[in-house]
């Protein structure tokens, strides 16, 4: 692993190329996030990183270094050890899952996040550095406990860089972190081959500390995409490209397919999902059948 993660950053260097890349011999954040790279210092390289993309008038070319260096940092365990800081009693689970979704008629993207506590969150807020703010919403009833909160219909995907979000308790407590993003994925890695069947592009590499990429397909009432779907798979394992047979009333229904790759940010779990969509007509089968498909 280390010398894997060694040639790869003195790739990286070179992409910087030529006179841009005098930083290296320089003592400033990005330098000390590569020197700490190198020494297996992972949650040092990541404050590092933190500092450097607080830096006033940040160069596009070293947004874009930054950037490559975090998802060099992701490969050495998947991001588990980028961050030593752990979630307070109250908080049991929080992701953050960056979305593209493209149709038939067009691609438009989403950002979700998702949480458990108890005894529940009363306000939570997601901002990019310094101060754009993409989430702030207050909590009640029964949504303090699970809830999902959702920016959706952006026109482009949630850019990469320095985020900071806030989750404060209906107690009052308040906990903070850091959140790095790395760039958008540029690749679809899935579509649609006809109306039943889809394309997955390979993984981009078979010895990933990641978990491979997964798929979750669900079936939803025609117009209606936005509700409980009527029929949900999660697949870890074959993952499957045509759609199998379903026992619905004849109709037509709205099909979704989602490729989901997962990386960790210390306790924190955050998303890349690459979701495909389209109307689909179905025959009238037995019900007893679609009960019968379980997942994985």
């Amino acid at each position: 692993m280390r010398l894997r993660l060694t040639h790869g950053l003195f790739a990286a260097a070179l992409i910087a190329g030529g006179t841009q890349a005098a930083w290296f011999d320089g003592n400033d954040a990005l330098t000390s996030a590569h020197q700490r790279l190198l020494e297996g210092n992972t949650a040092g390289s990541m404050d590092a990183m933190i500092e450097a993309w607080q830096q006033p008038n940040l160069s596009a070319s070293r947004q874009q270094h930054l950037a490559q260096l975090l998802a060099l940092a992701i490969t050495e365990d998947c991001g588990r050890s980028l961050s030593q800081q752990t979630m307070p009693d109250w908080l049991s689970n929080l992701s953050l899952r960056r979305e593209t979704v493209q149709t038939t008629s067009r691609v438009y993207y989403r950002l979700q996040v998702r949480g458990e506590s108890q005894p529940g969150i009363a306000r939570f807020s997601l901002k990019h550095w310094p101060d754009e703010t993409i989430i702030s919403q207050r909590l009640s009833g029964q949504n303090q406990h699970q809830w999902l909160l959702e920016q959706d219909g952006l026109s482009e995907p949630v850019k990469e860089g320095l985020y900071q979000l806030e989750v404060t308790s209906v107690e009052g407590e308040t906990w903070t972190s850091w959140l790095l993003m790395t760039q958008p994925q540029p690749l679809q890695k899935i579509s649609w081959k006809d109306t039943r069947s889809w394309r997955i592009a390979p993984p981009d590499s078979l010895d990933s500390t990641c978990q491979r990429p997964f798929l979750t397909l669900n079936l939803y009432p025609h117009n209606q995409p936005d509700d409980a779907p009527i029929w949900s798979v999660e697949k870890h394992k074959r993952l499957p490209t045509t759609l199998p047979v379903l026992d619905v009333p004849n109709g037509q229904y709205w099909f979704s397919v989602a490729l989901i790759e997962r990386r960790w940010q210390g306790a924190l779990s955050v998303e890349e999902v690459q979701r495909i969509g389209r109307a689909i007509d179905l025959p009238d089968l037995d019900p007893d059948a679609l009960r019968a498909i379980k997942p994985d």
